[in-house]
């Protein structure tokens, strides 16, 4: 017997998910049915592709090998099919896009119409949870990332990256004065994250090894209440320019602490766990955003 495409998907959904019941999920199938796919596929190459144990399911050396080769082979698929819908139709349906608020607002929003005029069958849901969510279980086509990725089972396309800048308001720097370096942040209010608080780790050079680390006067969860508290003259901020670059342009935000800032960039990720289904509408709407936002990062 063959292998199948049908079982090339099913092994992918399980690697990509970590356990038979979401890819099941993911695949509108029982589990017993993706288990009785993975098995079958086990006895075609007479070999174990995963290991079992009561809490989890992980690939063996073998299994990994196979996997890799089985997503190479359903992308080349799935081009093929992609190239061969485009000849004839239009990519429709509905796509859920999740986002964190700033990345929305700034990055999303404005070019919605724009995307609408060139792909009019396609219908988007967003949601902004702000947070890390299980995309299998929110029912997310395409969640869009900033910063490394942790979770290693998803799929992701870059879709750039942004420097962090240290930021305040005019009114701010004219009553408080402009910090030079590290040791003068002491003395101003600075804004930051209540979560993650790794975001609290500012780029800036410090007399000892250690990163500089933000204790914050005033927190959000948000970086769009942290900017809007930076505009009104708040505090001292450490944000992305795909949240700032209009303020800056505009003069409601003003860089401080040039020559004591490093370089650094967050990253910015599509991701999914699906690309052999759905894939057409998905590959769309993420190369429309990433072109829309070449020249903006």
């Amino acid at each position: 017997m063959s292998i199948t495409i049908e079982q090339l998907k099913v092994l992918v959904s399980v690697n990509a998910s970590g356990s038979f019941s979401k890819a099941a999920e993911l695949l509108g199938q029982t589990p017993s049915a993706v288990s009785k796919k993975v098995s079958q596929l086990e006895a075609q190459l007479n070999l174990k592709i995963f290991t079992r144990t009561t809490r989890r399911i992980t690939l063996t050396h073998e299994g990994k090998l196979i996997t890799e080769k089985a997503q190479q082979a359903l992308s080349v698929i799935n081009d093929i099919e992609d190239s061969a819908a485009l000849s004839h139709a239009m990519p429709q349906g509905k796509l859920k896009v999740d986002a964190p608020t700033p990345f929305l607002e700034h990055c999303i929003i404005p070019y919605i119409d724009k995307f609408n005029e060139q792909y009019p069958k396609i219908t988007i849901e967003f949601a902004s949870f702000d947070k890390q969510v299980d995309l299998i279980k929110e029912q997310v086509d395409i969640a869009f990332r900033i910063g490394q990725l942790k979770d290693s089972s998803l799929y992701y396309r870059s879709i750039g990256r942004s420097k962090l800048r240290i930021l305040a308001s005019p009114n701010y720097l004219e009553k408080y004065g402009k910090p030079e370096r590290d040791t003068d942040l002491a003395q101003h209010k600075c804004i930051g994250f209540s979560q993650p608080i790794s975001l609290n780790n500012w780029p800036i050079t410090t007399n000892s090894a250690k990163p500089f680390e933000l204790n914050p006067y005033l927190s959000f969860s948000s970086g769009s209440l942290i900017k809007q508290a930076a505009i009104s003259g708040g505090g001292i901020v450490c944000l992305a320019d795909f949240m700032t670059k209009s303020d800056l342009d505009s003069g409601n935000l003003i860089q401080v602490m040039q020559e004591a800032t490093l370089a650094q960039y967050q990253p910015i990720n599509a991701v999914f766990y699906k690309p052999f289904q759905s894939s057409l509408k998905v590959k769309c709407f993420v190369e429309f955003i990433t072109d829309c936002l070449k020249d903006k990062l």
